[in-house]
């Protein structure tokens, strides 16, 4: 009997190959995915992968996380929002809440908050050079205060809070903690994640960061403080979606999200951190909307993967170590200003793969954020696409609806084989780290975006409205404006702070922090870095000024 790849192939396998043969001669109809892989025109039961009979809940977890899920708790609707000021932001936050869209786990709320790039990377409104963008393209927090603002009446122990963050994470955690104090709620009641993205806008796309290995050092004193003070927070989201973004592949973007996890395992392990205390505070943040089967399939291989590398490679046995929570977020790259409508069915359709893929939160871009920030109509109607699939697709019913896919089961195994060769190179050029120091990293994700925009311009690959089926004359749709005066507002506020509050306070909350990072960069104390943010926070310290002691500390990227 005919066997493919070591599998026998079945009777109608076998007539269905005779019959193409005998209809088609020796013309080749397989395609050749983005991510290399060859894409056969059909599939057969010798496909099904031999442990083809797991159920959702079963190690290691590639059909899902829970055994039941959203039949029983659908996802968290997380629409990322965020421009202005506080006050200004809570404006959008109230709009979700009455459209439903706040709707986090079990009858709690939930949003997604964005900064705007100072706050994102550590910088206060008066940095230098900033000031254009303060409020611009997300929300300006610098300062406790507006946290308060932000949140003021909200019962945050039954709100997810989630905080969408680069450089400057770790002291925006500790503004939301000294915050939450204020308004009456212990640290160990707060629920959410801070993304804390530790290499991706570095590693593969510049812009500002700590160094390679301070970066994750960071993580590790967030991810043990968190442990111990806010054990229900998500302490660093793995953005495979950044990584994408950028030009990677869906295999290069797994690939390199679970070499952070191993990098991530490894500095813990050197600091003596037992790491069933912290890996469970891990998360992924995927990205949907190129290419359906293959987002079903990464997501699926992502998960298994996770959990064979921390258990057989690290020896974590605690289930919370072995699952991989997965927070989805459309295709922002793939929108076009071109035909700005037929985003809606872009993002309709990575919505539906992130939801039969099993994913624990979505995010549904905006039709109009190719345009910019975006209007309130957009925002409703991503979130109502996110309704429609939730309450009149009948997806939800059934967990793993495409598991024992002759296709997408032979995808899901051909994308983990080729993340672990890509993730046994990495190893072999020294770990992730070294691989980030050399450029490699990023050589590796601008090869393929360069190859994704050739393909564009000659015309191999279609984007609709862009390279084909092209209008002529289109109208000019609307786009949302902020406030202009936001930064004023930022500033005036900023400089209220520091004249009122107690200098001998913060100065010595300051200077516990930088006691903190001499004891972390040395290895000691790990954890209290983030213990000292949170008290130099609660004396009024400033993102920007909390930052600057980190960033001389643990150096920056070049």
């Amino acid at each position: 009997m005919t066997e493919i790849e070591g599998n026998p192939m079945s009777d109608p396998e076998l007539s269905w190959a005779e019959e193409v043969s005998s209809r088609y001669g020796q013309r080749d109809f397989g395609h050749r995915n983005r991510s290399g892989i060859v894409l056969q025109p059909g599939y057969g039961a010798s496909s099904l992968p031999p442990d083809g009979g797991l159920m959702p809940g079963q190690f290691p977890y590639t059909r899902g996380i829970y055994p039941i899920h959203y039949q029983y708790q659908p996802w968290m609707d997380l629409q990322i929002i965020g421009y202005g000021v506080a006050a200004q932001l809570r404006e959008r936050m109230d709009l979700l809440d009455r459209e439903g869209g706040s709707k986090g786990y079990f009858g709690g709320s939930a949003f997604n908050i964005i900064f705007d790039m100072p706050s994102s990377m550590g910088f206060d409104p008066d940095y230098p050079g900033v000031l254009g963008s303060v409020g611009d393209s997300g929300v300006s927090i610098c300062k406790a205060r507006d946290y308060e603002v932000l949140l003021s009446g909200r019962d945050l122990s039954q709100t997810h809070f989630s905080m969408v963050c680069n450089a400057g994470s770790p002291p925006m955690l500790a503004l939301y903690i000294a915050a939450a104090k204020r308004l009456g709620f212990e640290s160990t009641v707060l629920r959410g994640n801070i993304t804390n993205y530790i290499w991706d806008f570095f590693g593969h796309s510049g812009g500002i960061n700590f160094s390679p290995r301070g970066s994750y050092r960071m993580c590790a004193d967030i991810a043990v403080y968190c442990a111990k003070h806010v054990p229900n927070f998500g302490t660093v989201t793995i953005s495979e979606h950044n990584i994408c973004e950028a030009g990677a592949t869906s295999v290069q973007a797994v690939a390199l999200a679970l070499a952070t996890i191993v990098a991530l395992n490894e500095e813990c392990q050197s600091l003596g951190v037992p790491l069933d205390s912290v890996v469970p505070g891990y998360g992924f943040h995927l990205r949907y909307g190129e290419d359906f089967f293959e987002d079903i399939a990464k997501t699926r291989a992502l998960r298994g993967l996770y959990a064979r590398i921390n258990r057989d490679r690290f020896g974590c046995s605690l289930p919370g170590s072995l699952k991989a929570r997965i927070h989805a977020q459309t295709a922002g790259s793939l929108l076009t200003v071109q035909q700005p409508l037929n985003n809606i069915v872009r993002n309709a359709y990575g919505a539906l793969a992130a939801i039969m893929a099993g994913v624990n939160g979505m995010t549904i871009d905006a039709f109009d954020e190719a345009l910019g920030l975006p209007t309130e109509q957009a925002v409703t109607l991503s979130l109502r696409t996110s309704q429609i699939i939730a309450e009149e697709s009948g997806v939800p019913h059934v967990s793993d609806p495409l598991g024992g896919s002759y296709y997408v089961e032979t995808l899901t195994k051909q994308i983990e084989e080729e993340c672990l060769a890509l993730i046994a190179e990495i190893d072999e050029r020294g770990g992730l780290i070294a691989c980030i120091e050399s450029g490699w990293v990023r050589e590796l994700v601008a090869a393929s975006a360069y190859e994704w925009r050739q393909e564009v311009e000659e015309g191999s690959r279609t984007v609709v409205g862009v390279n084909k089926y092209v209008v002529e004359n289109e109208p000019e749709p609307d786009v949302f404006q902020p406030d202009a005066g936001a930064a004023g507002l930022a500033l005036k506020d900023l400089d209220d702070l520091r004249a009122r509050r107690d200098a001998n306070a913060w100065s010595g909350a300051m200077d516990g922090l930088q006691r903190a990072c001499d004891d972390v960069q040395a290895g000691r104390e790990i954890g209290s870095v983030t213990g000292a943010l949170v008290d130099a926070a609660a004396a009024d310290a400033t993102l920007g000024e909390m930052q600057g002691v980190l960033f001389a500390a643990f150096g920056r990227n070049k």
